[in-house]
Formats: structure tokens, C-alpha cells, sequence
């Protein structure tokens, strides 16, 4: 791997310099850091509901036919566009998170790459808003994920996701714009404060961050890219990223954006609450989450608890199931019961083919699972042990290919 382009790639995904299709054919110039094998890479951004989605601007070393198709993505049918596009899946193959659950898609999709493309590896980073873009490469035959790929791309899609949120709230940038915080030299030297980052221990923060960032944007700092993309937080102090800006003199400076996910909410939840849940919606883990929004776990993990006790949610399964971008939300409807106003839905059953795989008894602990039982709550209702529960559990991952058990819930209860 070229050590040195991967963090290039991340500062592409942070650049204001360029319009919307420029960005992304910047993109493509350095993804040769992200995919070390496979051809043809390909790259778009999309906008999604729960009911639609809309491709916006591709790029891809493919053959030229490849754009029209994959704009023809946006008419798949609703649970494939769920397996591909809503879901929070950063790492994966189109075998595995579509021909797997739906093999009718396999020869569509052989049409679709006129027999060129057997699978397709890539990833898929979320802005956390409706926004995301999507990064792949084409294999002759099927394949999977490597433990490298499956350990780095979560954290390169939290600077991409970033990055999108980024170009919607700075796309005419100056260090006027209200959402520009803090001005930086490149050695950590404050130039101009203002609102949340005027504040002393903000500025402590974006100065050590500004600092740092620096640094592993150095010919030494390249070189250890596992460790650039540790010390490289999605976002610094929970709030901000950092962009470079040039004078007219080219005087390069680092300014702090506030680019956290802004969401307006009736039910009571602040935005930091509403923020976390919208993520564990995507199915991510909490340490994932961690390192998107810059917090630190133990808030995740309060977040996630304040935000299930405001909506009355029993467990953080329902949590994901809730916030899933097709989930109970989507769904609700809002009645009048003597002149109270209410929002009534209810939850999906479970399409018996997602889960044909599994043993009855496995079927057994996932409904304890998705009712939001503990490994020892379901022994003792199984009389059985722990460990016993725990490689249940475990097994019904695996075989569902999922990493935890808010992923699990947003998958089966709400994304596909």
C-alpha cells in the first residue's frame, strides 16, 4: 500500500476546493490507497429516504457504460436499495449483502456488468443526514473482505461522511460563514474564536487537535497510517472538523467548522442524543460511533440510555430498530383519540427467509435478543448456561453477518 496516499485520500474527502463532481473525481485520483486489488473503482454519492434514492455525481475507472448503470440503482427494488445503500454497512460484498439474501439479483447483476464483474467489494460512508457516498471495485469472482480492509475502511468513512456533511453547510466557504469557529496557523497558534470554540478548554482542544493533525500529515506521520487514522478523530472535540484555508498571499491556515449532524427533535431528545441514535439506527457499533461524532464511549453509552428512556424504549435493540432508516419512525402514524394527538405503528415481522439459516433454538434466542434480553436474562429462561447463550449468540452473528446486536436489530427490524 502507498502509506502516504492514505491520508491524502482523507484530505481529499476535506477538500472545499472544488465543486460537487470535481470532489468526487478527487476522490478517485487517490482511491489507489484504499483498494490494494480489484478493477474498474467507482465512486458516487447518493441521497436517500426511506422510500427513495437519488444518485448524484460518479466517477469510475470502469468502462464508460458503467455511469447509466448504476444510476439505474435508484429502480432496485426497495429491500435490495435497503441491503445496499440505507444500510449502515461500511465494509462488505455485493454477494454477501445481496446475492446471499436475494440470488434473483445475481443474474441481474451480471447483466447490469455485461458479464464482466462476478462481485464487487467496497464500502459505503454515511453523512449521518440522508447523504452518503459509495467506493467499490470489481472482482472476476467472489470474494471478501480482508481483516486490513475490514479494520481501516470504518474509520475512513467517518472522515468521508464528515466530509459530506461538510460540503452541504460550507459549499460557498469564506472565514465569514457562521459555521467557520476557530483560525489556526498550522502550529496550533489561535488566530480568531467565536460561539462554542471561543470557550477555553474548546480551544485547548482544536489547538492540541490542529497540532496533531498536522503532524500526521507530515512524510513521517504518513508512514504509520493505522496510527494517523487513531489519532485522526471523525470529529475534534464532538463538533468540529478542521480544513485548510489559503489567503490571497497562500498563507495556509486551519479553520474549525462545526459540522456535527444537526437534527431538530419534538420528542425531547437533545442533539447529541438524537446524533447517537441516528448512528446506532446505521447499526454501529459504540465504538464506531465514538470515533464519528469525537466523543468518548462512556457518552455513547449515556446518549443511548437517555434517548431509550425518553422514548420509552426498553432496550437498545428497539433503539436501532427505532432509528433504522426504514424503521418504526418511518412508519408511524399520527391519529386523533379523544382529541389527543398520538403517533401509533408497530414493528415488522421478520421475513422468515432472512433468517432461514438459522436453528430453531438460535431462532429462540434471537427473539429473546431483539426484545432486549441479556445473555443471562435468556440462560435463565432457557436453564442453560451463559457460555452456552453466548456461542448462540455469537453463532447468530455470524451467520447473519452482523458485528453486534443494535446491527442485528437495524437489519432485521428495519434495514435489510
Amino acid at each position: 500500500m502507498k502509506n502516504k496516499d492514505l491520508i491524502s485520500f482523507i484530505e481529499a474527502g476535506y477538500s472545499l476546493e472544488k465543486d460537487d463532481e470535481s470532489w468526487t473525481k478527487g476522490l478517485l485520483e487517490q482511491v489507489d490507497s484504499l483498494f490494494e486489488r480489484g478493477w474498474g473503482a467507482t465512486i458516487f454519492s447518493y441521497q436517500y429516504t426511506s422510500t427513495t434514492l437519488h444518485i448524484d455525481d460518479v466517477a469510475t475507472r470502469a468502462p464508460s457504460f458503467f455511469i447509466g448503470n448504476i444510476r439505474k440503482n435508484e429502480k432496485l427494488p426497495s429491500e435490495v436499495i435497503d441491503a445496499l445503500f440505507r444500510a449502515g454497512n461500511n465494509v462488505g460484498t455485493v454477494s454477501d449483502l445481496v446475492f446471499s439474501r436475494f440470488p434473483e439479483q445475481l443474474s441481474a447483476f451480471r447483466k447490469f456488468t455485461r458479464g464482466m464483474v462476478g462481485d464487487s467489494l467496497g464500502m459505503t460512508a454515511h453523512s449521518g443526514c440522508g447523504r452518503a457516498i459509495s467506493l467499490s471495485v470489481g472482482f472476476f469472482k467472489q470474494t471478501t473482505p480482508t481483516t486490513s480492509e475490514c479494520k481501516r475502511w470504518p474509520a475512513i468513512a467517518s472522515h468521508l461522511g464528515a466530509g459530506l456533511r461538510l460540503r452541504k453547510i460550507a459549499q460557498s466557504f469564506s472565514l465569514d460563514v457562521q459555521s467557520a469557529e476557530a483560525i489556526f496557523d498550522p502550529w496550533g497558534k489561535l488566530q480568531h474564536a467565536k460561539q462554542e470554540a471561543a470557550k477555553p478548554e474548546a480551544r485547548d482542544i482544536l489547538r492540541d487537535a490542529v497540532r496533531r493533525v498536522d503532524h500526521l500529515r507530515t512524510r513521517v506521520g504518513r508512514k504509520d497510517p493505522a496510527m494517523a487514522l487513531e489519532a485522526w478523530e471523525g470529529l475534534v472535540g464532538g463538533h468540529w472538523s478542521l480544513v485548510d484555508y489559503f489567503d490571497s498571499d497562500r498563507r495556509r491556515f486551519v479553520v474549525a467548522i462545526k459540522n456535527d449532524p444537526q437534527y431538530p427533535d419534538p420528542r425531547g431528545l437533545t442533539m447529541r442524543e438524537r446524533q447517537v441514535a441516528e448512528f446506532v439506527g446505521l447499526g454501529q457499533s459504540c465504538k464506531e460511533i465514538s470515533y464519528t461524532l469525537g466523543v468518548s464511549p462512556s457518552a455513547v453509552t449515556n446518549c443511548t440510555a437517555r434517548a431509550q428512556h425518553k422514548l420509552g424504549l426498553s432496550s437498545l435493540p428497539e433503539l436501532a430498530a427505532f432509528f433504522a432508516s426504514n424503521g418504526l419512525r418511518t412508519k408511524m402514524a399520527e391519529v386523533s383519540v379523544k382529541g389527543e394527538e398520538l403517533l401509533v405503528g408497530a414493528y415488522p415481522l421478520i421475513d422468515e427467509k432472512r433468517v432461514s439459516v438459522l436453528t430453531d433454538t438460535e431462532r429462540t434466542v434471537l427473539a429473546h435478543l431483539l426484545a432486549g434480553s441479556t445473555n443471562s436474562n435468556i440462560a435463565q429462561r432457557r436453564h442453560t448456561s451463559e457460555s452456552t447463550v453466548a456461542n448462540q449468540v455469537q453463532s447468530i452473528f455470524r451467520k447473519l453477518g452482523v458485528a453486534s446486536r443494535s446491527e442485528l436489530a437495524a437489519r432485521l427490524q428495519g434495514v435489510v
